[in-house]
């Protein structure tokens, strides 16, 4: 269950799924959450059908408060991912929001991949379904999240 303390960050960077991210940032923001969309680098971020998402943060402010982190939403390919994993401050980040019991919820991807770029097999994932299920999922998972559902 989230308090005014707790952290839902939704990481933002080029050709992620603008679709999934919009839907989980309004449904979380919807159900009181404090949700973050994270920067993964200083410039320009545009989606993968070109939406460019305003962000809160850029995952160097993230790290400081991902101790805090009560999910990590991270709206990509498993193509789109694999292109973080050499990232050093990106593995920092998944591991102290691990080391808080972080739930992370991603798209279609292999779970071996997923396991490498969280830093081990015993994060909380789960993949988040289709685009004609995600708008019930995504309630689904603020409800659980706010403490509500």
């Amino acid at each position: 269950m989230a308090n005014y303390k707790d952290y839902i960050f939704v990481l933002w960077g080029d050709g992620f799924d603008e679709v999934a991210a919009t839907i989980f940032i309004t449904e979380f923001r919807k159900a009181g959450l404090r949700v973050k969309v994270v920067a993964l680098t200083p410039r320009r971020l545009s989606g993968a059908h070109g939406l460019a998402l305003g962000t809160d943060m850029f995952l160097e402010q993230a790290r400081r408060v991902a101790h805090k982190a009560l999910c990590v939403v991270l709206p990509g390919s498993t193509s789109r991912l694999a292109q973080l994993a050499n990232d050093p401050r990106l593995s920092e980040f998944f591991n102290l929001a691990r080391d808080n019991k972080a739930r992370f919820i991603v798209g279609q991807v292999d779970n071996g991949d997923m396991a490498d770029l969280l830093g081990g097999a015993d994060a909380d994932v789960a993949s988040y379904p289709p685009k004609e299920e995600l708008l019930e999922f995504a309630r689904e998972v603020a409800g659980s999240l706010a403490g509500v559902g």
